[in-house]
C-alpha cells in the first residue's frame, strides 16, 4: 500500500491489519463505557452519602454547570450536524456523532482543591467524508463540537463514513472553586489537554499524540454561571509528521430558571494556525435548554442544544448543529485509590 502525500509530508493509510485491531479497540471502548456504567451505577445504589446528597436540582445544575465542580458524571451527547462549503454537493451534507465523556474529579486537601480527568470517546456515525480522486493537498481539519474530520479538497465526492471511533481527546487539570459567600464566587482551573490516536477510519485520524496547556476561568454568581475554557495542542509523537498547532475552546453559560431548570449552552471553538486564513476557525454560537432532575436517587441533567457556525472553513465545515446530552451523576469509583 503505498503513502500518500499531505503537504509535503508522507502519510501511510490504514492498512487493513491496523483497521481491524483498531475497530476492535471500538469495540472496547463502547464495552468499557457500558461496564463503566454500571459500575457507576452500582457505587450509587450502594453509596451511603453521596456528594449530590441534600442537594436541590437547582444546587445540583448549578454544580454541573461548573468545570471546577466537585461532582463526577457521565456525560452522553448525540449530535447531529448540517454542513456547506465550497467544495461540490458541501451544501448537501449531513451526519451524527455520539460521544461519551466521563468526569472524574479527585479531592485535594480540604480547601476545595481537585484534581480532574475528563476523556472524551467521539463516535461518528455516517458523517460524511471526501474522496479526493487525486488524494494530494493540505488536508482542512474540520471541527465538530467532539470529533475532527481530515477533508483534503480537489475533485471528488462525498460518501457516508459508517460508524468509527475518532481521536479520543482528555484534559487533566487542577481546579478549585473559591466562594465569596454563598451565592458568588469563582472558579478556575490549569492543566494539560490531550489527543489519541484512536481513530478506526483515516478520515477521522489525526495519526498523532498531541498535547498542551488547558487553563479555565469563570463566574458564579446566584442566578448565573459563566466563563471560557482554552487550551492548544501541538503533536508530540505519531506516524503522521505533519506540524499540528490548534488553540481551541468552549465558552460556557448556564443561567437558573428555578426548579432545575436551565438556559444554557456550551459551544466549542478552534483556531488552526497552520491553516490558511480562510480555512482557520471554526466558531459556533449557541443557546439551549437544561433540566435536572432526579431519576430514583441519581439526580440527572437533560439539555438540548441548537448552535449555528459563523464561521467554518470555506471548502467544508459545520452549519448546524443539534445537541440532546444526558448526564447522570455518579460516584467516582476511582476517588478511594488515591486516597
Amino acid at each position: 500500500m503505498s503513502a500518500i502525500t499531505i503537504n509535503g509530508f508522507k502519510r501511510e493509510p490504514i492498512d487493513e491489519g491496523i483497521m481491524t485491531i483498531k475497530r476492535m479497540t471500538l469495540f472496547s471502548v463502547l464495552a468499557f463505557m457500558a461496564a463503566f456504567m454500571l459500575t457507576a451505577g452500582a457505587a450509587i445504589a450502594e453509596e451511603k452519602k453521596a456528594a449530590h446528597e441534600g442537594k436541590s436540582a437547582d444546587q445540583v445544575a448549578k454544580e454541573l454547570s461548573n468545570p471546577a465542580g466537585s461532582l463526577a458524571s457521565l456525560f452522553f451527547s448525540l449530535e447531529y450536524y448540517t454542513y456547506k462549503g465550497d467544495l461540490p454537493d458541501a451544501d448537501d451534507q449531513d451526519g451524527f456523532t455520539f460521544a461519551f465523556q466521563p468526569v472524574l474529579p479527585f479531592p485535594v486537601g480540604d480547601k476545595g482543591r481537585r484534581i480532574i480527568f475528563r476523556p472524551l470517546v467521539p463516535v461518528p456515525i455516517n458523517q460524511p467524508v471526501f474522496d479526493n480522486e487525486i488524494g494530494r493537498g493540505k488536508p482542512i481539519k474540520v471541527y465538530g463540537g467532539t470529533h475532527t474530520t481530515y477533508v483534503v479538497p480537489g475533485i471528488g465526492e462525498f460518501e457516508d463514513g459508517d460508524v468509527n471511533l475518532g481521536d479520543i481527546t482528555f484534559d487533566l487539570v487542577y481546579a478549585g472553586t473559591d466562594m465569596v459567600d454563598k451565592h458568588n464566587g469563582y472558579l478556575w482551573g490549569i492543566g494539560a489537554a490531550g489527543t489519541f490516536p484512536t481513530a478506526t477510519d483515516d478520515d477521522f485520524a489525526g495519526d498523532q499524540w498531541r498535547l498542551g496547556p488547558e487553563i479555565f476561568a469563570g463566574v458564579i454568581r446566584k442566578w448565573i454561571t459563566f466563563g471560557a475554557v482554552l487550551n492548544h495542542q501541538w503533536n508530540v509523537a505519531g506516524s503522521n509528521d505533519d506540524y499540528h498547532s490548534v488553540t481551541a475552546g468552549q465558552y460556557f453559560y448556564a443561567i437558573g430558571l428555578g426548579n432545575g431548570w436551565q438556559i444554557a449552552s456550551g459551544p466549542t471553538f478552534s483556531y488552526d494556525w497552520q491553516a490558511d486564513s480562510d480555512q482557520a476557525w471554526t466558531l459556533p454560537v449557541g443557546i439551549g435548554i437544561a433540566k435536572t432532575v432526579k431519576i430514583g436517587t441519581t439526580p440527572t441533567k437533560f439539555q438540548l442544544q441548537l448552535q449555528y457556525f459563523v464561521e467554518q472553513p470555506d471548502a467544508f465545515g459545520p452549519e448546524w448543529l443539534l445537541k440532546f446530552t444526558v448526564t447522570p451523576v455518579v460516584k467516582n469509583v476511582f476517588a478511594s485509590w488515591f486516597r
